[in-house]
């Protein structure tokens, strides 16, 4: 949660569905509990979480949402603060801050958000393309192994999912710098609808304790 910024704190904001889920079935897949394994689970798409999860709990993330980590087809990721301070002067902060949430990345470079197009010109290529479509692929492996020393190097299994999965290209280069960490399996999709099924099901079935959510968030500041 800290920071430099006294009152600016690390915020958690990230897939969380689709990564409890996908770490939950690969758990019944290796004939586990999903509360006694470690994984670094990655929800690759538009936009792009990367996780850390330590016995049944998410203990490490990017703050997807809001553009940081690996830059995405739609979002900024995370750079420099002085080189941020500097792209701002004379524009609109408005503007500056749906560049950095929802019309960066591929759309900033390329001006499509669509990774179908934009692979179709990596195939094709094109050397521009090829070396955003590369340096998104070379971050989010940057931060796999950041959310690896996160569980101290012990984890279970690296887990992919999301809709970019569907370009084997992009699932083989992480695996390929990975895979010395822990397996690397790929969970092509999202599994959104079933994390809400099968959550609501565990708790008719007495396998878990349903939550009160308040609104509030669960960490609201340091006791000091």
């Amino acid at each position: 949660r800290m920071t430099v910024l006294p009152g600016v704190y690390r915020k958690a904001k990230m897939h969380v569905l689709n990564l409890k889920e996908t770490a939950i079935r690969h758990a019944e897949f290796l004939g586990r509990k999903y509360e006694d394994c470690n994984f670094v689970v990655c929800h690759i798409d538009g936009g792009i979480s990367v996780t850390a999860h330590e016995h049944g709990k998410i203990v490490d993330a990017n703050d997807a949402s809001g553009g940081q980590g690996p830059f995405t087809p739609t979002r900024i990721g995370s750079i420099a603060a002085t080189d941020l301070i500097e792209y701002c002067r004379g524009k609109d902060l408005d503007d500056v801050m749906r560049t950095c949430i929802s019309a960066g990345g591929f759309i900033s470079h390329l001006g499509t958000s669509d990774s179908d197009k934009v692979h179709l010109m990596v195939e094709q290529g094109d050397k521009k393309a090829t070396l955003i479509w590369n340096a998104m692929i070379y971050q989010i492996i940057k931060y796999i192994g950041a959310m690896s020393a996160a569980l101290n190097g012990q984890v279970d299994g690296i887990l992919l999912s999301g809709r970019l999965l569907r370009f084997d290209d992009l699932v083989e280069q992480i695996r390929t710098k990975c895979e010395w960490i822990a397996p690397v399996t790929a969970y092509p999709g999202e599994f959104e609808q079933e994390a809400l099924a099968f959550g609501a099901l565990r708790v008719l079935r007495g396998e878990e304790q349903a939550k009160h959510y308040t609104g509030k968030p669960v960490w609201s500041g340091f006791d000091f």
